[in-house]
């Protein structure tokens, strides 16, 4: 029987490349724009939420020009658990954006993991084996 080695270590990636990896997927995959989407939104305080406005310039939440529109998508998105096509294609545009604030209030390691296709928890671990 051939002994297998373990795979090395990867080194962790830069912030900038994670940055890269993260607009990449808000662009092209609706799963993450839309829970990048969600954590945007929960940044964004009360009064901005009820407001559809930017309010406080605190450097944490949506944009002043975005701030009606994807207020208005996460709101859509809690209510019925979906968008339609047009709001994805508008989601997928804008939420790139928000790549660099998503990193800085994420976990680092386990965003690296989801990059790397990797499982992160107990759980995820089980699902991927069945």
């Amino acid at each position: 029987m051939p002994i297998h080695e373990p795979e090395p270590i990867p080194p962790p990636m830069s912030k900038k490349d994670m940055i890269e990896q993260l607009r990449q997927r808000l662009a092209s995959k609706d799963r993450w724009a839309l829970r990048a989407l969600m954590r945007i939104y929960q940044n964004q305080t009360d009064d901005e939420q009820c407001r559809e406005a930017t309010i406080e310039r605190n450097g944490i939440g949506f944009t002043g020009p975005d701030a009606e529109i994807l207020t208005s998508l996460a709101r859509q998105y809690q209510r019925r658990g979906c968008l339609s096509p047009k709001q994805m294609i508008i989601l997928r545009r804008r939420m790139p954006a928000y790549a660099r604030q998503i990193v800085q209030c994420t976990d680092t390691t386990r965003l690296e993991h989801a990059f790397c296709g990797t499982c992160y928890t107990h759980t995820a671990d089980s699902q991927s084996a069945a």
